[in-house]
């Protein structure tokens, strides 16, 4: 199994970070993708990274953080793909029309910036998307020719969203809430989706499954997400995790 999308370096982790490492190893997950969401938590992926093998790193700028990019952070972004072998994406970028703290043709502006640091250094793309799909599918169309290499994490959208990122060649990441009871269109998504075109994530610390909302989340709870969606496509658990597995082989070249 896989972690396609967490971050461990919150301080949620700091007082328990062994443990958690170590519930998730038991847990069978084998690759696992620290996901920066500024320039100091790319940098703290990327140590992470460096320390464990089975863990990678992306390296971007959340759209609810993207006031605050320098002309040198996006320098330095640009090492890091260049020098760090473990760093596999560009990510988190996106749009969040959700809580509205940046304007939205900031986001927009920050994000094509972005698209064009991942297509000179040959990466793949890590999407947030909430509350903006049709925003975000339009400017992916105007920007790149498909098929584009990337992610759409934490998908929260229509089954008809779902087909059009696949359509442009994308991924699309289940994240907890595919097993929250009201989400029945979510579930849809996920059953109508290509197996050989879906990854699972925790989000950790955030979107714990059903079982154990109110907690924080932890990689080791991907299992859950899984099982929902094994279910969904009449699969067994063992087949579907090593699918997971060539998904994210396949996309992040690891």
């Amino acid at each position: 199994m896989i972690d396609a999308h967490t971050h461990l370096f919150f301080n949620e982790f700091k007082d328990d970070f062994k443990n958690v490492v170590d519930r998730a190893r038991e847990a069978g997950i084998q690759y696992l993708i620290n996901v920066g969401t500024n320039d100091d938590t790319s940098l703290q992926a990327i140590e992470l990274a460096q320390q464990y093998d089975f863990m990678y790193a992306t390296v971007g700028v959340h759209p609810n953080e993207a006031n605050n990019v320098k002309p040198h952070a996006l320098v330095q972004f640009g090492e890091w793909l260049e020098e760090e072998p473990k760093v596999v994406a560009v990510g988190e970028i996106g749009l969040d029309y959700y809580r509205n703290t940046v304007p939205h043709a900031v986001q927009r502006e920050t994000l094509i910036q972005f698209f064009g640091i991942a297509e000179r250094h040959k990466r793949p793309i890590v999407l947030h998307i909430r509350d903006a799909y049709e925003d975000t599918i339009k400017i992916l169309r105007d920007y790149f020719q498909p098929p584009i290499r990337g992610m759409a994490h934490c998908f929260s959208g229509t089954p008809d969203h779902m087909e059009e990122l696949v359509q442009l060649g994308l991924y699309v990441s289940f994240a907890g809430p595919v097993t929250y009871p009201k989400n029945d269109t979510l579930r849809e998504a996920a059953r109508r989706c290509p197996v050989t075109r879906i990854l699972v994530e925790t989000d950790a610390p955030y979107l714990p499954p059903q079982s154990l909302r109110g907690k924080r989340n932890e990689p080791s709870y991907v299992l859950e997400t899984a099982r929902q969606i094994a279910s969904l496509k009449g699969m067994s658990e063992e087949a579907f995790g090593k699918q997971m597995v060539e998904n994210a082989r396949h996309l992040f070249g690891f």
